[in-house]
């Protein structure tokens, strides 16, 4: 049967979890700006870098919450019924936040991708457009006709 300071440990990791993903939120909606465009990428970088951060941190958080999730929470014992609902209610933000993250993740992919594609096109655009000039360059320049070996 849980005791009051695991409930307090639960409480606290839920509390950390609930922090990293709305910070996560910050960095990811500021990631969706950044991306595709090609003036950012040092920022784009250091967001991606903050993020990893969070990430490991998360993970972290997440492998400590892993004996909780084998309990019954009724069994849990807290020191109010206030304290129980606000861990409940942060938890369940919790999980919305993981949902809007991973969301967020997927613009962010699809924006990156539409961006590539994009530079991609306008390179092959460049190339085709190189190629013409150099055929058309070739067509205008005059045939040689080799050169007159014959002494006068």
């Amino acid at each position: 049967m849980p005791c009051l300071e695991e409930t307090d440990q639960l409480i606290q990791l839920i509390d950390q979890k609930h922090e990293v993903l709305t910070q996560l939120l910050t960095l990811s909606q500021y990631q969706l700006r950044l991306a595709g465009h090609d003036d950012h990428i040092s920022d784009l970088m250091r967001v991606l870098g903050a993020k990893q951060t969070l990430i490991e941190r998360l993970t972290r958080i997440d492998r400590l919450l892993d004996p909780f999730r084998q309990q019954d929470p009724e069994s849990r014992i807290w020191r109010s019924a206030s304290e129980r609902t606000i861990c409940s209610q942060k938890a369940v933000q919790c999980e919305t936040m993981l949902a809007e993250l991973k969301a967020l993740e997927h613009k962010s992919t699809e924006a990156v991708t539409s961006h590539r594609d994009e530079i991609a096109r306008l390179l092959r655009e460049i190339k085709t457009s190189s190629d013409s000039a150099v055929a058309y360059e070739n067509l205008n320049m005059p045939v040689s006709r080799g050169f007159d070996m014959t002494v006068e």
